[in-house]
């Protein structure tokens, strides 16, 4: 069964790393979405991305649509 995932700990994962620029949204209680609000958001997702691998989270780059933009899935791995 998959675990919840907090936005408040991803936040504070991301902040520790020393990441900044990103918005952090709760989709559902197991799949948080970040969203880099500066240059280069391919190149910060990544980075996030393998952050978050390290600690155990599955992530994803889900591709920019018409309403939304490039941003990172996260669900407990």
């Amino acid at each position: 069964m998959t675990s919840r995932v907090w936005t408040a700990d991803i936040d504070d994962y991301l902040a520790q790393a020393g990441h900044t620029d990103y918005d952090v949204r709760r989709d559902s209680p197991y799949t948080v979405r970040v969203i880099h609000d500066g240059p280069q958001p391919r190149t910060h997702l990544e980075e996030y991305a393998t952050c978050l691998h390290a600690l155990g989270y599955r992530t994803t780059i889900e591709e920019a649509t018409d309403i939304r933009p490039l941003r990172l899935k996260i669900t407990q791995a």
